[in-house]
């Protein structure tokens, strides 16, 4: 627990800047893996990707087991900070949320994502008092614990596309708020991928903003230099190995071809040698 609760310290002070925090959202242990090598400084699980990657569709869909079974792979599988997308919480009250904060700790995680809309019934964002709760009841969990898990409050207003733009902007503005004064560490408002809105959020939200990679999304150093705290991917990596993989079928049923996954592989022995470190010996 003592290196958990270093390495959530560690996390919390890459929200701080000046750099940006890019984080990059693996779906199983060999994208974390592979993410970790390359030098990302904190890997993130995407709970679409996870779902996907387990036969699932997206949101409350896929089993609570199976969500903290694959966070525990990816915690494993790496040494930097992981924080993990649990969702709305995998619990509909203050009392379940706390109870999985309780388990991802356990599990190694450095933080979490907590989010507050859904598509089941129609999209909606869920009741912010409520909500509010629940990052309370997670805070409250991780001091209890001795692990500072960073708490990062969703708000999704833009990513349902609820109401015009202005109230997008007010509604994500005044929930981010409350959820920081509720103790959320960092406030995450995926959808805006205009500079001068996503300068209005940075200036207009009391706490590190966190940013989704959306199609026009600024690069990094230009989000750095408007002030954003933290970049999250989603689940775009793995629907672009989703991509590849639709690819190669492709080529192997229209043309015959290999070539793709020969010439856009990792080499078998090093793939291999990514997980020595994390392998223990035979028996």
């Amino acid at each position: 627990m003592d290196d958990n609760a270093a390495k959530a310290a560690l996390f919390q002070r890459l929200h701080l800047g000046p750099e940006i925090l890019v984080i990059a959202n693996a779906w199983d242990a060999a994208s974390a893996r592979v993410f970790e090598e390359a030098g990302v400084r904190a890997v993130g699980t995407g709970s679409a990707g996870v779902a996907f990657c387990h036969g699932y569709r997206d949101d409350e869909f896929i089993p609570r087991e199976v969500m903290l079974r694959a966070i525990g792979e990816m915690v494993r599988a790496v040494d930097v900070p992981v924080t993990a997308d649990i969702l709305s919480g995998l619990g509909d009250t203050p009392e379940a949320v706390a109870a999985t904060i309780r388990e991802v700790i356990a599990l190694g995680a450095s933080g979490v994502n907590i989010e507050d809309g859904t598509d089941i019934g129609g999209a909606h964002l869920v009741d912010v008092e409520l909500h509010c709760d629940k990052i309370r009841a997670a805070c409250e969990a991780a001091r209890d614990a001795g692990v500072e898990i960073v708490v990062n409050a969703r708000t999704d207003s833009y990513w349902l596309k609820l109401g015009d733009d202005a109230e997008r902007l007010r509604v994500s503005i005044a929930r981010a708020n409350r959820y920081r004064a509720a103790g959320a560490h960092c406030l995450f408002v995926p959808g805006p991928a205009a500079p001068a809105l996503i300068a209005t959020l940075v200036k207009e939200i009391a706490g590190p903003l966190n940013i989704l990679a959306v199609p026009g999304c600024p690069k990094v150093a230009e989000l750095q230099a408007l002030g954003v705290r933290r970049l999250s991917e989603g689940s775009g990596p793995m629907r672009a190995a989703m991509m590849l993989t639709r690819r190669i079928a492709r080529d192997l049923i229209d043309s015959g071809s290999y070539a793709r996954f020969h010439d856009d592989a990792i080499p078998y022995p090093e793939a291999n040698a990514l997980f020595d470190a994390k392998t223990p010996p035979r028996p």
